[in-house]
């Protein structure tokens, strides 16, 4: 599956056109839809690190848990998963849209299933280092984002694309795409005409609940 910038495209139906959004692609190049962020390059490997990926065996809040007795664990050896070229010490960027023109000190793993993606994304202030009071030779730094227990965001596969068109060319510019859904649990998330209004109130009540239970105001 590709996923072309953020631009979106009403794919639902099995006969829409996307060739467009090809012709798009091919004429511009991949630099035109992204932004590249020095440094943050990932390196994927299908072996994961245990001390690079220890989030693979942590709970929702952080506590280590035995990902052989957790039947909703996913498996760390059927999945890929990616550290930073940088490597573990990070790479600062300029803040492109979260704080334009601050520096952010990038740390990120990554881990990759059929179904399922895992972003260990941190974002630290390198601005105000300080020595850690209780070992002088630690660098601490303010969070600016990303979880302080070292739980990654979990993102779950919702729909998956597929050809709609028996016969295209190689050029694939004549490809017709569809989307199906695969998780109907998620599918309101894909927008408006995937949900009525009382349905998207009830769930983000349910995610603003989780928060406070958890102390997030």
């Amino acid at each position: 599956d590709i996923l072309i910038g953020s631009r979106e495209c009403n794919l639902h139906q099995p006969e829409v056109e996307s060739d467009e959004i090809w012709k798009l692609f091919q004429s511009t190049g991949l630099q035109s839809l992204v932004s590249s962020l020095p440094g943050c390059d990932v390196l994927w490997n299908p072996k994961w690190d245990p001390s690079k990926h220890s989030y693979l065996c942590k709970d929702e809040n952080g506590g280590t848990e035995s990902t052989a007795d957790d039947g909703d664990a996913l498996d760390p050896l059927l999945g890929c998963h990616a550290t930073m070229e940088a490597g573990s010490k990070g790479a600062i960027v300029d803040s492109i849209s979260m704080i334009p023109g601050k520096r952010i000190l990038v740390k990120d793993e990554l881990s990759l299933w059929d179904d399922n993606f895992w972003i260990n994304d941190r974002g630290y202030d390198p601005d105000v280092a300080e020595i850690d009071a209780n070992d002088s030779s630690t660098i601490v730094m303010p969070y600016i984002y990303g979880n302080r227990r070292g739980v990654p965001y979990k993102l779950e596969r919702v729909t998956r694309m597929f050809s709609a068109k028996a016969n295209y060319d190689k050029t694939i510019q004549s490809l017709s795409l569809g989307i199906e859904i695969i998780n109907e649990d998620l599918e309101w998330t894909l927008g408006d005409k995937y949900r009525t209004e009382m349905l998207f109130r009830n769930k983000m009540k349910a995610v603003h609940s989780a928060l406070e239970s958890k102390g997030f105001d």
